[in-house]
């Protein structure tokens, strides 16, 4: 799975890829990415996650400002960051989570984080994000991007990939995010693998 997407680290990702949330957050968010772990699909927590699905592009509502932009991209990446650093560890209390994520993704990332834990599983690798933010509505903010992972699953105890191993990937991102509280956070994220160009 891909950290950075993971399962996605979201609400489709692939479990043997991590998926930020970022995804890498997102976790990944990658969306996913249960399979692998034994986890039903539809989890989208990674980076990964759940099974990685297709979503058309629409168009931006309204035309994002240069600091409410940037405001958005710098969440997205924290996100990532956050499910990177608690995948690491396959650690569900990791307090970073709730401060770059909101339900349904928080929940579906912890859920993800804990079959991990019970598994023995933990997230080892990289993943690199090319983040956009195509719409911002209100509270409501969207991001696509195309995130490049070498991150996969592994078993703690002997480092060994969690089956199927996937080598390194360009994978599309689509994250909403909400304006909670005066700061941005993940909501919600899709996975699909494969689909973008390298470092679009």
């Amino acid at each position: 799975m891909n950290e950075a997407t993971y399962r996605a680290v979201s609400e489709s990702g692939v479990r043997r890829r991590l998926r930020p949330t970022g995804f890498l957050m997102i976790v990944a968010a990658s969306s996913l990415l249960l399979a692998a772990c034994g986890a039903g699909s539809g989890d989208a927590s990674h980076p990964l996650s759940s099974v990685p699905r297709r979503t058309s592009a629409t168009k931006a509502t309204s035309t994002p400002d240069g600091g409410t932009d940037a405001a958005v991209l710098a969440a997205y990446r924290a996100s990532s960051a956050a499910f990177e650093q608690a995948l690491a560890t396959a650690n569900a209390a990791d307090p970073a989570l709730a401060a770059t994520m909101v339900n349904p993704q928080l929940e579906s990332v912890k859920a993800n984080l804990l079959a991990d834990q019970r598994q023995g599983i933990v997230g080892r690798g990289t993943v690199t994000l090319h983040p956009k933010v195509v719409a911002i509505s209100g509270s409501t903010a969207t991001v696509v991007d195309c995130v490049y992972s070498t991150s996969e699953l592994v078993y703690e105890a002997t480092g060994k990939p969690v089956p199927p191993a996937t080598a390194p990937e360009n994978d599309g991102v689509r994250a909403t995010l909400d304006l909670t509280g005066g700061a941005w956070k993940l909501a919600k994220q899709t996975v699909t693998e494969g689909s973008c160009a390298p470092g679009s």
